[in-house]
Formats: C-alpha cells, structure tokens, sequence
C-alpha cells in the first residue's frame, strides 16, 4: 500500500485544494494531509477546528494530522510510514522546509500541478470585493 503526505493550510478551502487532493490521491493509495496549524506567514482566517473539519469530510482524504512548527512535521515524517510527499508545484525550485528530512528518509517527491486561476488569495480578495459591492 503507497502511503501520501500532503502538507497544507488549507484556509479557506477551495476548488484547487481539492483537486490537488484528488490528485494526490489517485497516486497512493492512503492520503494523509498533514494541516499546519498556525502558520505565521499565512495568518488563516479559519480557526483550525474548522479547516480540520473540511479537509476530513473530502473524500479522498483518508486522515488529517495537524500540527504546529517545524519540529512537529519533521518528527511527524520520521514516525510515519510514508511514500510519497506531495507538495505544490509552486515549490519545485524553492528550498521548502523539511526538504533535508524528506530526501534523507529516501522518499519520493510529487509536486502537484497548479495550471489553473484560483488561489486562496484571489478568493479572499473576491471575498472582499463582493461584500464592498453590496
């Protein structure tokens, strides 16, 4: 059985987070989404409880493990028993955290593709423009 990680915010889900799950998961067989819980670049708008909530009710997600820093992912890599780590592709010429831990457990790295025009930006910026609007 092929095991995944995908690592994500996931705020304010949209329709590219669940594609790139989708495809995640058409290349294992168990999906785990490991979902940051309060990652200081991103400032969510969601509280955790309801971005762990979403993500578990997508079907192709077969468990979500959340967890906080640096530490917590890299010690969360060395204790599962995982394949694949998925990442988005934006990040294929970038030095992204736990690359180091990744690579010396041997693990293969998959970088979904993002050929399309929704991001979580553009949608909380929609967001905006709508309620400014009515």
């Amino acid at each position: 059985m092929k095991i995944g990680v995908y690592p994500m915010v996931a705020d304010i889900l949209h329709t590219v987070h669940v594609i790139a799950i989708e495809e995640a998961k058409k290349q294992c067989d168990y999906l785990i989404v490991a979902l940051h819980c309060c990652p200081n670049y991103k400032n969510p708008v969601q509280t955790i409880y309801e971005r762990y909530m979403q993500l578990r009710a997508i079907k192709y997600v077969d468990e979500v493990i959340p967890y906080e820093n640096i530490n917590d992912v890299e010690n969360m890599l060395r204790s599962l028993c995982f394949d694949i780590y998925f990442l988005g592709e934006d990040y294929k010429d970038k030095d992204w955290e736990c690359r180091d831990v990744v690579v010396g457990l041997g693990k293969e790295i998959v970088y979904l593709s993002r050929q399309h025009i929704y991001s979580s930006t553009n949608l909380k910026k929609r967001i905006v423009s709508h309620q400014v609007g009515e």
